[in-house]
């Protein structure tokens, strides 16, 4: 070492001449988790472990190609996760500081409790359990419940703002039941916090109806957004949703962004094209979609619909967001 490097050294600082380059990382390529792969890994996790020994029984979505680079999650700032409840059993409470949210993919009795609200989970009900609010799971159904878990880990983990407290819940906030809100209609909140939506629970059959009810683009597809009905916003302030349904046999407009997007199929099957890869997707297949591909989705059966969970909501409040369509 010359006597320059030695005293940088020394001075703990360094040349930025003499450092990688890293400013256009190429994009990372999709990866699909297939549901016949993954539900019998799913009861496989019932024989090996019960509640009496696990906070959750999860199964972590593990993107390989963040995993090259030393990242965790499906997508770069999307914790997501398969959690499996059986019949009878409960998940203990705590809160934390991530925003979460709870796809139901089967199930015919589980709830999810949410700052004292019951949250029935129905497949494709999205319940939304926002940062520092309390919540647990209890099962009252016949059969396993399984639920896709959307969190915002990645980033809090950058941040060093992870924090976790077990329960019992405590300081809960009063919020309106779910059943005071309507189209159109909101209750009168003024000392509401607004970082995130005060209904929890946004059922499937609501969803559905609402997106069969817009007039299809010129592609032919549907994209519904899920809000927060006091601010017309993302349902949180980390985490937005959309409802994607597509037409049998037409691809959809390319698009792309550099906002993050994991998808999962909840009705039909097709194919998407991300770059220069091409994915199959049917029911309850988990696929992501990385930032900066250009992605394009083409149904082969009718009525596919796609829940959508993005990070589009940082990238927005930072004003980083870009998007561009082709076609």
């Amino acid at each position: 070492m010359d006597d320059f490097h030695a005293r940088m050294e020394k001075a703990s600082v360094a040349a930025l001449w003499e450092q990688e380059a890293r400013h256009n990382n190429p994009p990372d390529p999709a990866h699909v988790w297939h549901w016949d792969t993954l539900s019998p890994l799913l009861d496989e996790a019932v024989r090996q472990t019960d509640m009496q020994n696990a906070e959750r029984r999860v199964l972590i979505l593990q993107n390989p190609s963040l995993l090259e680079d030393g990242r965790n999650g499906a997508a770069t700032n999307l914790s997501v996760n398969l959690q499996i409840l059986m019949p009878g059993e409960k998940a203990r409470p705590h809160r934390h500081t991530m925003h979460a949210l709870r796809f139901s993919l089967e199930g015919d009795g589980a709830v999810t409790i949410v700052d004292g609200k019951e949250c029935v989970m129905m497949p494709g009900d999205m319940i939304i359990t926002p940062g520092w609010t309390w919540h647990q799971h209890r099962h009252d159904g016949k059969e396993r419940a399984v639920w896709v878990d959307a969190l915002d880990v990645p980033m809090h983990s950058y941040l060093e703002t992870g924090v976790f407290e077990p329960g019992p819940a405590k300081d809960a906030v009063a919020l309106p039941p779910d059943s005071a809100f309507a189209p159109g209609f909101t209750p009168d909140m003024p000392d509401a916090a607004q970082r995130y939506s005060p209904m929890f629970r946004y059922p499937w059959d609501v969803a559905v109806k609402a997106l069969e009810a817009l007039p299809p683009a010129a592609d032919g597809s549907r994209r519904l957004r899920y809000t927060n009905p006091a601010t017309g916003g993302a349902v949180m302030s980390t985490i937005d949703c959309y409802l994607l349904g597509l037409e049998q046999g037409k691809a959809t407009r390319p698009y792309r962004t550099n906002s993050n997007c994991v998808c999962v199929c909840m009705e039909g099957e097709g194919t998407s094209e991300v770059g220069e890869d091409k994915i199959a997707w049917k029911r309850k297949d988990v696929f992501a979609l990385p930032h900066n591909q250009w992605v394009s989705h083409k149904a082969a059966s009718p009525k596919a619909r796609i829940f959508q969970i993005t990070d589009r909501e940082i990238l927005r409040r930072l004003d980083y967001l870009r998007e561009d369509h082709r076609g």
